[in-house]
C-alpha cells in the first residue's frame, strides 16, 4: 500500500500558482502530489496546524561547513539534519572547511556523502587555490562535478582575482558569490563601531569596511559583464549601492543574513557571545534599511549564515569569542518573533524559494499535481522549545537555547522522502 499524506487547510504560497494564496488540502501519495483542492477525503497521515502555508522547499545560500576538519561542530549528516528541521530542502555550503574545497574529490566527498539524505547539498568551491593566493583553483572542474557556486567565504578577496574569476566563469554561467568587506579597513573588529558600542570597550569594525567594498565590486562586475552575488550584506549604504545597481542594469543579486535583519548592535550591549557575528549586527537604521531591501526586491534572499561553535570558542571574554550563532533550524521562528510585522510571509517565502534560485540560476520545481513533492509545511502559530530534546545539531551557540518559539517547521517532502516535526 501506497504511503499517504493530507495536507490540511494550509495557504499555498507560490507565485503564478492558480491557488496561489488560498486555503487548500494537498494529496501526496507516494512521494508525489497526487490532488490539491478543497476537503479532500483519504486514508492518509494527517498534517494540521493552527496556521499553515505551503510552499516549494527552502534553500539556504550561506552555510558554514564543519566537515571536514571540525565534525566536533556538526558532521555533514547533523548540518543537513538540522538544515531539514529548519524546512530547507538544500543548502550552499560554504568551502571554508579544513581542508577547503578546492578541487573535484572535495565536492565529490560532499556530494556522495550527502547522496542518501533528503536535503540536496550544494557545494560551494573555493575561488582560489589558497586563503589568500591570487590564482584560481579548479573552478571549471569542480563545476562539472556539481559545485554550483564560488567563493573564498569570510576570507579575504582582493579586487584582482574577483575580476579574473568573473571573466573566468563567465563562458560556463557559474556564480562567483562574495563577503564584501576591505579587511583593512576592519582591523580585526568584533562589533559594529557606532554610538551604541563605543563605550563598550570591544573593538569595532566600521561598516565602512563593508560598503567600499561593495562599491567596488560593482564596478568590477559592471567591467566583466558577468553575474555577482553579494552575500551577507549589513549596511544601509550597500543597500543603496545595490538597489542603483539594478537600475543600471548591472548583474547584481545579494542577500542578508537573518541575523542582521532580526537584531541590531544594541543586543551587543548584554556582552552575549552569540550576538558576535559576522558580519557584525549594525544600527537600528541599517537593519531598517536591510528590512526595506526585502520588501522593495533589492534583496533576493535571506541566508541562515548558519554557524555552529563549541561551547569552548565561545564562551569567553567577548572579543575573542568565535563568531556565529546556530540559526537554521530557528530561522522560521525567528522570522515569526521579529519580522513578522514587517515583511509578508509571502514575500518571506519567496527569499527563500525563487529568490535563490534566482541567484544561483537554478530550476526551482514548481507545486503541480503529478510532480514529485518538494515542497516545506510551516505552522505560524505553533510553539516549541528549542532545546536539548528538538535541537539538531551538536552545537547550542544561540540566544534562543532552551527557549520557547512560536512557529515551527511541520514536514519538509523532497526526493520522496518526508521528515515530519
Amino acid at each position: 500500500m501506497l504511503k499517504s499524506y493530507l495536507i490540511r487547510n494550509a495557504t499555498l504560497l507560490d507565485e503564478g500558482h492558480k491557488h496561489h494564496s488560498q486555503q487548500v488540502d494537498i494529496l501526496i501519495t507516494d512521494g508525489k502530489i497526487a490532488e490539491i483542492g478543497k476537503e479532500i477525503k483519504a486514508d492518509a497521515q494527517l498534517i494540521e496546524g493552527e496556521k499553515l502555508y505551503v510552499s516549494r522547499g527552502w534553500t539556504d545560500l550561506r552555510c558554514h561547513l564543519s566537515d571536514p576538519g571540525h565534525e566536533q561542530k556538526d558532521t555533514l549528516q547533523t548540518l543537513l539534519d538540522t538544515a531539514a528541521a529548519g524546512g530547507f530542502t538544500s543548502v550552499v555550503t560554504l568551502p571554508n572547511s579544513e581542508p577547503a574545497i578546492t578541487d573535484k574529490s572535495a565536492v565529490n566527498y560532499l556530494k556522495n556523502s550527502s547522496a542518501n539524505h533528503l536535503v540536496d547539498v550544494l557545494p560551494a568551491g573555493m575561488l582560489s587555490a589558497s586563503s589568500h593566493a591570487e590564482n584560481l583553483a579548479e573552478l571549471f572542474d569542480m563545476y562539472q562535478t556539481g559545485a554550483v557556486a564560488f567563493t573564498n567565504g569570510d576570507g579575504g578577496l582582493s579586487n584582482g582575482l574577483l575580476k579574473k574569476a568573473l571573466l573566468y566563469t563567465k563562458p560556463f554561467g557559474a556564480r562567483v558569490i562574495t563577503h564584501p568587506s576591505d579587511k583593512s579597513l576592519e582591523q580585526g573588529g568584533s562589533v559594529n563601531e557606532s554610538e551604541n558600542t563605543i563605550h563598550t570597550g570591544l573593538k569595532t569594525s566600521p561598516s565602512l569596511a563593508e560598503y567600499v567594498s561593495v562599491s567596488e565590486q560593482i564596478e568590477i562586475a559592471k567591467y566583466c559583464d558577468a553575474h555577482l552575488h553579494l552575500s551577507a550584506l549589513s549596511c544601509k549604504e550597500s543597500v543603496a549601492l545595490v538597489r542603483q545597481a539594478k537600475k543600471e542594469g548591472v548583474k547584481i543579486t545579494c542577500d542578508v543574513a537573518i541575523s542582521n535583519l532580526c537584531f541590531s548592535d544594541k543586543e551587543v550591549l548584554s556582552f552575549d557571545e552569540n550576538f558576535k557575528l559576522y558580519p557584525p549586527l549594525r544600527t537600528e537604521e541599517d537593519r531598517n534599511a536591510l528590512v526595506e531591501g526585502v520588501n522593495d526586491g533589492t534583496i533576493d534572499a535571506v541566508s541562515s549564515n548558519h554557524a555552529p561553535q563549541n561551547i569552548e570558542q565561545k564562551q569567553m571574554e567577548f572579543d575573542y569569542a568565535d563568531c556565529g550563532s546556530l540559526t537554521l533550524q530557528q530561522l522560521f521562528a525567528w522570522y515569526v518573533e521579529y519580522l513578522a510585522k514587517d515583511i509578508s510571509v509571502e514575500r518571506f517565502m519567496q527569499t527563500l524559494t525563487q529568490g535563490p534560485a534566482h541567484v544561483l540560476g537554478l530550476d526551482y520545481g514548481s507545486l503541480q499535481v503529478g510532480d514529485i513533492a518538494h515542497l516545506t509545511v510551516v505552522d505560524q502559530g505553533a510553539k516549541w522549545d528549542f532545546d536539548a530534546t528538538t535541537n539538531a545539531s551538536l552545537s547550542k551557540n544561540t540566544h534562543t537555547w532552551n527557549t520557547k518559539l512560536s512557529g515551527r517547521v511541520k514536514a519538509v517532502f523532497h526526493r520522496k522522502k518526508v521528515n515530519l516535526y
